[in-house]
């Protein structure tokens, strides 16, 4: 068992870190790609290429690429040639772009336009060319589809004479094709025949259908969740399905994981969250059904330059050696155990040191030979007193190394190379960083490894003050990092949650809003005020409105990658129709629909809360307020009006509907209906306040 680890690990690659060079083809056009790992960014290689003249950066490939060269060999070398920690490779195969589909067009290949007869509707696919984007982009008539990669119009013969003219105009040649969109109604020919529904459950079946159209899911993704739903209400004919619980469901799901692949398991799993959590507004369920997602705990590699820096400050040469043949020369720990004392040549025989770096090879026998010197080795180059370390107790030393010369570089490097690994967000990924980071330095930067859960529970004791979503960031990122990295699990003895509390959503009513808006002229100010009640926008999503996004025929606003990064239309008032105009006839902005006194850059949300500020205040509001609650007013009012929570839902952008029901607490009216028992004995008792007792 021993030597068939031993034998796996040293199969593991060293990373060496490479730029690679060579010719490509990028949207028909031949360029030079220049590709290198995500640890070099900010390194002397990523600063040489963000300086070359004309050069690019392809999100897609994540390669950046500058205009083709013959004698692109000849010109790298001498750009990268003064760097030694990396390894120039020239490829000799170019990489074709896999997108031909979408290429760029010249004026003589052809616009498709494909008419959708049934909804009404016809598509235009150009390809790659930005004269024509540009074009179908100023009409502001069409959606442009990201993934589907064209656009779709409304099926009027006014507009479709339009664009016709208009690649006529440009020159280009188009053909119209007819899609017949009945034919993509119903379940993939994969799945398995779904049973005859009964009657009575055919009303819960209409309902989940229907929520299925108001969350815009594809036609496909409908079919499919249709399909397997109504094999769970087959499953479950005799039983109410509302009244099930998360047990239930779970030895439903499991009894299906032994009869269907990993596809129609997935599938049948969503079509279930997706009534339970989607329609029913319950709590998120999750069923593990495998192993948990594995974190890739790939090792720290420090270019030569920064690993000479941090060892700067230290004075052992055997701390020094170690740090160096982990972080710079990622040799293994297993590797390192086994290392003869006289271990000079290491690097130019055995193994090769990442890039090749003569100085890095220097500076290694120097430290070889001050151990050898300063220490007295028996056998190997790293030991235990004198015995061979193991893995676990060379582990604990690199530990405390990193604990007692406080290496706060090599942790936030090393976590933030983790972190990217994730699905995380990037705003996850910096308020986890963060918070670790700061419990690390309270405990002057001891390993995690070190730190116990008692010491851990005394920490959060001490942010109890602060908000619940604080601590509950605080835990988040305690068990990231304890569980999934350092593999130490956090009882819930020492490590709880903050209990939330319950905080009604605070809102204007309607006229304190029209009060506000008649305290100003200013019809920049009027109008982000009038916007933000009107649609239920969040602040950046006001910010990042852009011109393209407000369709004044159909009084509708496109929010894009909203919170969530989910994509919905809103409302947008009629009445808002010639504030807007004069706006944008005064204004003049370029690109976003409010912009600063730099055109084209966006408005800061710091100066829209100001601005709402200042109203209210004109107004004589006298509590605090803060622009979400135009928002909260706008969900509020539409509910008050007796519109279905779920359109409501919709147009908020909420993921799920329980966070729409808060506002169902506000419009409650209890309040009103309800009498008082004070009330209720003055008009009993007669009893007058103002008439004063006799003495």
């Amino acid at each position: 068992m021993q030597n068939s680890e031993q034998k796996q690990d040293n199969l593991q690659p060293i990373f060496m870190p490479e730029v690679q060079i060579y010719p490509i083809i990028h949207k028909n056009v031949q360029r030079i790609a220049i590709k290198y790992p995500f640890q070099l960014k900010g390194s002397k290689v990523d600063k040489v290429t963000r300086l070359l003249p004309n050069r690019q950066y392809s999100v897609t490939k994540k390669l950046w690429h500058i205009p083709y060269r013959k004698d692109y060999k000849t010109w790298a070398t001498s750009q990268f040639g003064n760097i030694t920690d990396v390894a120039i490779i020239f490829p000799e195969k170019a990489i074709i772009s896999k997108s031909p589909d979408f290429s760029l067009p010249e004026k003589e290949k052809i616009v498709k336009i494909k008419i959708d007869k049934t909804n009404r509707r016809f598509y235009v696919e150009h390809g790659y060319s930005p004269e024509l984007f540009k074009a179908l982009a100023t009409l502001k008539k069409g959606i442009w589809l990201k993934k589907q990669q064209n656009w779709v119009f409304r099926g009027t013969n006014e507009l479709f004479k339009k664009i016709t003219d208009l690649l006529n105009q440009k020159g280009f040649k188009w053909t119209t094709l007819s899609v017949n969109s009945q034919q993509k109604s119903g379940p993939p020919p994969n799945l398995p025949a779904a049973p005859t529904l009964p009657g009575k459950l055919i009303a819960i079946l209409n309902t989940y259908t229907i929520t299925l159209r108001i969350k815009r899911l594809s036609p496909n993704t409908q079919s499919i969740y249709t399909h397997w739903f109504k094999i769970f209400l087959c499953d479950h004919d005799k039983v109410d399905i509302n009244n099930l619980n998360y047990y239930q469901l779970f030895s439903y799901i499991k009894q299906k994981s032994t009869e269907l692949n990993e596809t129609s398991l997935r599938q049948i799993i969503a079509a279930i969250k997706f009534y339970y959590e989607r329609t029913l507004g319950r709590e998120k369920m999750f069923f593990k059904l495998s192993d948990k997602y594995k974190i890739n705990k790939s090792t720290l590699y420090l270019p030569f330059g920064e690993i000479i820096e941090i060892e700067k400050g230290i004075d052992s040469p055997g701390d020094r050696l170690l740090l160096f043949l982990v972080y710079h020369a990622n040799v293994t720990l297993r590797e390192i155990c086994t290392l003869p004392k006289d271990a000079e040549t290491l690097f130019s025989e055995t193994l090769k040191i990442p890039g090749n770096n003569q100085a890095a090879i220097n500076y290694f026998k120097d430290l070889v030979t001050e151990c050898k010197l300063r220490y007295n080795l028996n056998k190997y180059l790293v030991e235990n007193h004198g015995k061979q370390h193991t893995i676990a107790t060379l582990k604990g030393k690199l530990y405390k190394i990193l604990s007692y010369y406080r290496l706060q570089v090599i942790y936030k490097k090393q976590y933030e190379q983790i972190l990217r690994q994730t699905q995380f967000s990037l705003i996850t990924q910096k308020m986890y960083l963060g918070a670790f980071m700061k419990f690390l330095a309270y405990f002057n930067y001891k390993h995690p490894a070190f730190i116990a859960n008692e010491d851990i529970r005394d920490y959060l004791v001490l942010h109890r003050e602060k908000s619940a979503s604080h601590q509950d960031c605080l835990v988040s990122s305690f068990k990231f990092f304890f569980e999934k990295i350092h593999n130490h699990t956090l009882s819930d003895k020492y490590v709880m949650r903050p209990r939330r509390g319950f905080h009604l959503p605070d809102y204007f009513n309607q006229e304190e809003i029209a009060a506000m808006l008649n305290t100003t002229d200013n019809i920049k100010h009027k109008l982000i005020i009038g916007l933000a009640y009107s649609a239920g926008l969040r602040r950046a999503e006001i910010q990042n409105l852009r011109l393209v996004d407000i369709d004044l025929k159909h009084n509708r606003i496109f929010v894009k990658d909203s919170k969530g990064n989910r994509d919905r239309y809103t409302l947008f008032s009629k009445h808002l129709h010639e504030l807007y105009k004069e706006y944008l006839e005064k204004e003049k902005p370029r690109f976003y629909v409010f912009e600063s006194w730099s055109p084209g850059n966006k408005y800061s949300t710091t100066s829209m809360a100001q601005v709402l500020k200042k109203m209210a205040k004109a107004a004589g509001i006298q509590r605090n307020v803060h622009l979400h609650m135009l928002r909260h007013s706008f969900a509020t009012h539409l509910l008050e009006d007796g519109k279905d929570i779920r359109y409501v839902q919709e147009l908020l952008g909420h993921r799920s509907i329980k966070t729409t029901e808060r506002y169902t607490h506000i419009i409650n009216d209890a309040l009103e209906t309800v009498v008082s028992p004070f009330d209720r004995m003055i008009n009993e008792t007669s009893l007058n306040l103002k008439k004063h007792a006799p003495p």
